[in-house]
């Protein structure tokens, strides 16, 4: 799931002051500037990101990221039935795979394999003729450091199976995102969410037929420990999500329109924004999840209208639920923006299916916060088409290129469109006394887009800007009732 700024007179000690205040404040005559809205938070007890010994030797055995592998990547893949994944084929899929293993550089690939099965519920994940074939290959290898199966989650009695016979590490989808993400989470707000995502994934492994586990007394201590530090990372959370709805409420009352910009993981978010704000000290990284903070942007569109570019966390397919949730905190400065801009990259192979994986992420999203106007205030961003000009992109679909900025002033506009209906501003024409409050008053609370000399009154001016409702029925009350 980064948003005029005021100068910093000096830094802030803490990352909470940053967020109260909103950083570098907007300017009393809304002057926005392109800089950085950091929406870290720090007062939350940092105590809680420190581990014991105990819980850190457990939950590294795991997402311990002290050494790197050598993967072997193992795509398992259901032909037909309910588990037969659709819009996408093995061969995109597996490309997927080695991207997340190259995100957790030093670590390497060292081979691919796809393989059907008619089920994920065997016992060995795959069948007799396979297993012995897959464990001749990775015994027969010794630079294969770790099997990565491309599954969401694995069941305990698999991961026990399949390190009997492949003799190394079993990774899935669920360990190696946990991996990037404690790897990539910076602020504490960032690290308290991957804190809490990483205890499902612990708890499963709790489970008495848990072949890490010795004794009863040890599985009921480790229960304990993993319900205490759930409990105290949700109170942190909730508080949380209470300073973040406080910032929202700020950013409301300062009448500034929320852009929010969504799409799945690496399809180009941050450099879209930089394209937009024409903010040069954003440097998008290309790897998936580089972004797991919610950080705001100042723009401008057409009109002088002052805007927030709200950059948010990828999504990505084929994890559970559990881990989503826990980004809920962050995904929520999405679902309350004005408008949400889904960022599409037409270069991927596998477009369609992130397409429909976002967009069907982002109705369920909706549907759990009572937001269901959310599909609304959509408008889809084809990305990088500099790089596949024959793509075929959504249905009124803008085409961009961040890198050549083809098609930005196109979306500058569009999203002007868009804001002007989901705020219910207007664009009127008013005329108001040269250089009286009604005009220093309707540039502070207002986007000017011209003011031009009135041909029947030299003392007059007219002003041609956007307004919001709330705000003309102000200006209305202030001065036009009162004439």
């Amino acid at each position: 799931m980064r948003f005029v700024l005021n100068i910093l007179k000096k830094s802030f000690q803490s990352r909470v002051l940053n967020d109260l205040k909103i950083r570098a404040q907007f300017s009393i005559c809304g002057n926005l500037r392109n800089k950085t809205l950091d929406q870290n938070i720090t007062d939350i007890d940092e105590d809680l990101l420190e581990t014991n010994k105990e819980y850190e030797a457990f939950a590294n055995r795991y997402f311990g990221c002290s050494t790197y592998h050598n993967c072997f990547i193992i795509h398992p893949y259901v032909k037909w039935g309910p588990q037969k994944v659709r819009d996408t084929n093995p061969e995109k899929q597996v490309k997927e795979a080695v991207a997340l293993i190259r995100t957790l550089a030093p670590w390497k690939v060292e081979d691919t394999i796809i393989i059907p099965l008619p089920s994920f519920h065997k016992k060995t994940l795959f069948g007799a003729g396979n297993l012995e074939k897959l464990r001749n290959q990775i015994r027969g290898n010794p630079s294969i450091t770790a099997v990565f199966i491309n599954i969401g989650t694995l069941k305990n009695m698999q991961l026990k199976e399949l390190e009997m016979e492949f003799g190394v590490p079993i990774l899935d989808r669920y360990k190696i995102v946990m991996q990037i993400l404690r790897l990539h989470a910076i602020s504490t707000h960032a690290k308290l969410q991957v804190a809490l995502a990483e205890l499902p994934y612990l708890r499963a492994r709790l489970r008495k037929d848990d072949f890490s586990i010795v004794t009863s007394e040890d599985y009921e201590t480790r229960k304990l420990m993993l319900q205490d530090r759930e409990q105290k990372l949700k109170a942190a959370i909730k508080k949380l999500r209470s300073q973040r709805q406080l910032l929202r409420n700020r950013r409301k009352e300062m009448d500034y329109p929320i852009i929010a910009i969504v799409g799945y993981t690496n399809a180009g978010k941050t450099s879209l924004i930089k394209a937009l704000t024409g903010d040069e000290k954003l440097q998008p990284k290309n790897y998936l999840f580089a972004t797991l903070d919610v950080t705001m942007h100042a723009g401008k569109l057409p009109s002088t209208l002052e805007v927030i570019y709200v950059d948010t966390v990828g999504f990505i397919s084929d994890i559970p639920t559990t881990l989503i949730e826990c980004f809920t905190v962050t995904l929520e400065d999405a679902l309350f923006a004005d408008v949400i801009v889904h960022v599409e990259d037409l270069s991927s192979e596998d477009l369609i299916y992130q397409r429909n994986h976002v967009l069907s992420t982002l109705n369920d999203l909706a549907v759990k916060s009572g937001s269901e106007q959310l599909l609304d205030r959509i408008v889809t961003v084809g990305n990088k088409y500099d790089l596949c000009p024959t793509a075929t992109p959504s249905e009124n679909s803008i085409l961009v290129s961040s890198t050549t900025h083809l098609g930005i002033d196109t979306l500058r506009q569009k999203i002007e469109e868009a804001v002007l209906k989901s705020t219910e501003r207007r664009i009127i024409t008013i005329k108001v006394p040269s250089g009286s409050n009604e005009m220093r008053w309707l540039y502070k609370n207002g986007a000017v887009i011209s003011v031009t000399a009135d041909n029947e009154n030299a003392e007059y001016q007219k002003i041609k800007m956007i307004i919001s409702k709330s705000k003309f029925e102000q200006f209305k009350h202030s001065f036009i009732n009162k004439r």
